[in-house]
């Protein structure tokens, strides 16, 4: 794991919650990024990308290891092979599939527009001098005013209709990996305010529903153990 992120939520938070929901026994690895948030040269040893969070999992009877990244895969990887039960997946083929497509989702087309919200807000707060700031500050606005701030709200409103005519859930009218994964984004979003709970209030109860379960609790205590605000 990550011990630190960019978004100011431990991304693998989510990772453990789908472990601790499917019983399955993990130990947890923290790396902590530089001030520049660039990864470590020891988690560049397991990874060469060096990037968070990575899933590593090893044959107990081989020995062979094998390393995992990307959110949304591991995900995949872990429903499909050690969600007997189909506790976070489902039994029906359809609803089966339209889990998959949230894991993709999360960081194919949430993800990107919050990240350049992150970025402009990075630059208007940035320490630049005048009268470079004005322009960098003007450009940043207009990006925001054109692109990202809109793209942000067309993703809301999408998430908010899924919600509401699900019972509360993203598929099914019950709790799967797809609201695990997608509860990092939107918890991001709404502490920023680049999206505004009071909008989208389906969305709001079904955060504050999943922050009320037994292993959301436990991963947030583990990451605020390590030293991360949640």
């Amino acid at each position: 794991m990550d011990n630190s992120s960019v978004l100011e939520h431990p991304v693998w938070m989510e990772i453990e919650q789908e472990s601790y929901q499917l019983k399955l026994d993990y130990e947890l690895i923290p790396y902590k990024r530089d001030a520049g948030f660039r990864a470590p040269d020891e988690l560049k040893k397991v990874h060469s990308l060096g990037r968070s969070p990575l899933l590593e999992l090893e044959d107990r009877e081989t020995g062979k290891k094998k390393i995992l990244a990307e959110s949304g895969y591991i995900f995949q990887y872990v429903l499909n092979h050690f969600d007997k039960t189909k506790s976070l997946g489902n039994e029906d083929s359809d609803k089966s599939e339209e889990i998959q497509y949230y894991l993709h989702y999360v960081e194919g087309s949430l993800q990107p527009p919050l990240l350049i919200e992150l970025l402009l807000s990075m630059v208007q707060t940035a320490a630049i001098p005048f009268p470079f700031s004005y322009i960098t500050r003007k450009v940043a606005e207009k990006i925001g005013e054109k692109y990202s701030r809109g793209e942000v709200k067309n993703q809301f409103d999408f998430i908010e209709s899924q919600i509401s005519k699900n019972c509360g859930y993203l598929v099914d009218g019950k709790l799967s990996a797809a609201d695990i994964l997608m509860s990092f984004p939107v918890d991001s979003a709404f502490k920023r305010q680049f999206a505004d709970p009071k909008q989208y209030t389906a969305t709001d109860k079904w955060l504050k529903n999943l922050k009320t379960l037994d292993s959301y609790k436990i991963s947030k205590n583990k990451a605020e153990a390590y030293g991360e605000e949640c």
